[in-house]
């Protein structure tokens, strides 16, 4: 956009010397503007300059010295330097010679060069002025000017302005949605956000980040069921293709209270090679299976998990797996193996599950001797005391 405009800044300034040139300047000026004019299509932007500048120190009449300075911001902008540019933009406005069409021009100017110099403020300040003027005002000038609010954080002002340039056209492109689609999103205004992100999707159904941004609209409004619709349908895009954007759709399943679903995905695309059959996501895939009450698959998958990591959690889990469904043995042999491992957060608790099942099992003296390790932690004491009082009033030798 500014470089479009640098061409409108040489452009303005031809237009203001022939509209004045006959009645208002001096010869020697209308000859130097002139010149100038000639240097800047000839590229010769240094000596345009010097020429202007030279001028400048003769000319006292505020038009003439307006012009001027207006030709020299179209030899600074197209040289590059912005910030000299507005600088002699900022000057001729001083001399409040200029005319009205040629000052709201200006103020537009100045409006694209300091967003394009990082001074929102001063942008805003410009085009505001500008906007009173101006005759006519098309989408585009709102949206920077609702570029500038943005980046002031006044995220209620870009809106309107953003809204109004989307109203006014009939062919929106993709930067504006998105732009109204992150000032929702900082005024929290999730579910407008989620409906531009639909709209950019509609655009570009293949555009992955489009897709990333609906679905975590959608859980940041409430919405996980939506959410995980969308995601799938962009799995079935084929658009999901790294094992973190696959992980999160498995703890999207997880998070709507369907841990079978999520255990499948997560089956799946390990046995697919989509995501790696490390420990970590084996043991999710075991507490996945275990959340959705398929006991058995969960012990397997543990099994599995206990081949890749010496961590005596995973015996833990085992023995607890085992203890639900009632397999006595294995689950002793399970805890006691936890047990040796150790490193355990809570091995009192542990020592304390293992008396339970030796219980189960009948085998008193084992048993006994479970309790009496748990009660020397003082988290299970009391509890392991009221075991062995209740083995000790058993009829067993």
């Amino acid at each position: 956009m500014m470089r479009r405009n640098l061409f409108l800044l040489c452009f303005l300034c031809l237009v203001a010397t022939n509209n004045f040139a006959a009645t208002t300047l001096s010869p020697q000026t209308f000859k130097v503007l002139q010149q100038i004019e000639q240097l800047l299509d000839r590229k010769a932007y240094g000596d345009a300059i010097a020429k202007t500048k030279k001028q400048l120190e003769s000319v006292s009449v505020p038009l003439e010295k307006s012009l001027l300075l207006h030709a020299l911001a179209s030899a600074y902008v197209l040289q590059g330097k912005h910030l000299q540019a507005s600088k002699a933009l900022e000057q001729a406005l001083a001399t409040g010679a200029l005319p009205e069409t040629q000052r709201a021009q200006v103020l537009y100017t100045l409006g694209q060069l300091y967003l394009g110099l990082d001074q929102p403020g001063k942008a805003v300040k410009a085009l505001e002025q500008w906007l009173q003027s101006a005759p006519r005002v098309q989408p585009q000038d709102r949206v920077m000017l609702a570029q500038a609010y943005a980046q002031l954080k006044h995220y209620r002002k870009a809106l309107r302005q953003i809204n109004r340039a989307l109203q006014e056209t009939n062919q929106p492109q993709e930067e504006w949605i998105a732009l109204r689609l992150a000032i929702h999103y900082q005024l929290k205004n999730y579910q407008a956000a989620a409906a531009d992100a639909k709209t950019l999707i509609r655009l570009h159904p293949d555009r992955e980040r489009f897709w990333q941004q609906l679905v975590g609209l959608y859980q940041l409004a409430g919405h996980p069921m939506t959410a995980t619709a969308a995601m799938e349908l962009e799995s079935h895009l084929g658009l999901l293709d790294e094992e973190r954007e696959l992980l999160n759709l498995i703890s999207l399943l997880r998070a709507i209270h369907t841990p079978y679903l999520a255990a499948l995905r997560l089956k799946t695309a390990i046995n697919q090679h989509e995501i790696r059959a490390n420990y970590k996501h084996l043991d999710l895939l075991a507490t996945l299976w275990a959340e959705a009450r398929e006991f058995e698959r969960a012990i397997q998958t543990l099994k599995r998990a206990a081949k890749l990591s010496h961590d005596s959690k995973i015996w833990l889990r085992l023995g607890q797996l085992y203890y639900e469904q009632e397999k006595w043995q294995e689950a002793a042999d399970a805890l006691r193996t936890a047990i040796q491992r150790g490193k355990l957060e809570n091995p009192g608790k542990t020592w304390l599950l293992l008396g339970t099942v030796y219980l189960e099992l009948e085998q008193w003296k084992h048993s006994r001797q479970a309790f009496q390790q748990a009660r020397k932690y003082p988290k299970t004491k009391r509890f392991a005391d009221q075991w062995l009082n209740y083995l000790a009033h058993l009829p067993i030798t």
